[in-house]
């Protein structure tokens, strides 16, 4: 009878215990359940903020990059209205001319293996001047008539050639040209130097048939 007695006594005793933590547990419940509610209602603008923090850096990084597209060409074709200036051997005449240029294709073998070697028309002057072949195309109007006309054209294949600091202070250009002009449209050998990293260079051609020669102080920004 003994320990029927004492068992009864110890469900008694646990019986207050037992009774607090029910009511303790009700309670958290009907604490923690508004919060899971909240939280889900709260889920879509928190998505939102998301993807606005994520879109918004990537739209303005656009907008840059496409304003600093457009400046970089506008710039490119600000600077290729500045002319060079030549010296033409017409024969019975040596006319001043004018003269414009543009690099369709240029291949740079001076430059880091990081960065591509191939170029068109906007040239950076180091990958040119570090050593490079580049196909140029030209457009000369001449201060008297040439022939039947004033303006004259030529294709131009250079190779750049450095030959002091890497060429920023000194380097070699040699080639070939072929020019139309004064009804003809004769070959031309090219050597010349460049020079003030690379944005002056003074070029000297000769044809041989006819015999002609050229001297040019050619600016290049591109």
């Amino acid at each position: 009878m003994l320990p029927l007695t004492v068992f009864c006594a110890l469900g008694t005793r646990l019986q207050e215990p037992i009774a607090i933590f029910s009511r303790f547990h009700d309670m958290n419940k009907s604490v923690n359940m508004p919060s899971i509610s909240i939280w889900s209602h709260s889920r879509c603008p928190f998505l939102w903020l998301v993807l606005a923090t994520v879109l918004l850096p990537w739209a303005a990084l656009a907008q840059v990059g496409q304003r600093d597209s457009t400046s970089g060409f506008t710039s490119w074709l600000t600077f290729q209205a500045i002319p060079s200036m030549m010296v033409i051997s017409h024969p019975g005449d040596i006319p001043f001319a004018f003269e414009w240029e543009a690099t369709p294709l240029l291949y740079s073998f001076g430059m880091t293996r990081l960065v591509s070697p191939w170029y068109s028309f906007k040239v950076s002057q180091a990958a040119r001047f570090t050593g490079s072949i580049e196909l140029k195309a030209t457009g000369q109007i001449s201060t008297r008539k040439m022939g039947s006309s004033y303006f004259g054209s030529s294709a131009q294949l250079i190779g750049h050639i450095p030959l002091m600091e890497r060429g920023e202070y000194l380097g070699l250009n040699v080639g070939v040209a072929k020019y139309a002009f004064a009804d003809s449209s004769p070959w031309f050998k090219v050597v010349g130097v460049t020079t003030l990293f690379g944005f002056l260079e003074f070029n000297f051609k000769h044809s041989s048939d006819p015999q002609m020669w050229m001297g040019s102080i050619e600016l290049r920004f591109f």
